[in-house]
């Protein structure tokens, strides 16, 4: 008995239907990426916002702690704690006067 050899035409048909299948993943695979994508871009461009705005806050604070820590170390200097009781609570010097005008 003969074997017949399989006819060309079938099999081309199924690599053609298998390379078609595998292009359709790929093509999925492109799709599913690019989304992903446009999503955690828009997500980092929120990140990075807040990210500047914490930074601001930061210079903010580290402004503000500067200020308090040169107040305090002028809490130490006699001359200016005499300066602060006598703008705040009205204390005078001996012979001095205080005369308090209206805004």
């Amino acid at each position: 008995m003969k074997t017949v050899p399989p006819s060309k035409p079938n099999n081309r048909k199924g690599q053609k239907r298998r390379i078609r299948l595998v292009l359709f993943f790929v093509l999925c695979l492109f799709i599913w990426t690019g989304y992903t994508l446009y999503m955690q871009s828009g997500v980092l461009a929120e990140k990075k916002a807040e990210l500047d705005l914490l930074k601001q806050e930061i210079t903010a604070v580290q402004n503000e702690q500067a200020e308090l820590t040169y107040k305090a170390s002028r809490l130490y200097d006699e001359e200016y704690i005499a300066e602060l009781a006598r703008k705040q609570f009205f204390y005078t010097k001996p012979g001095e006067s205080i005369y308090v005008i209206p805004e």
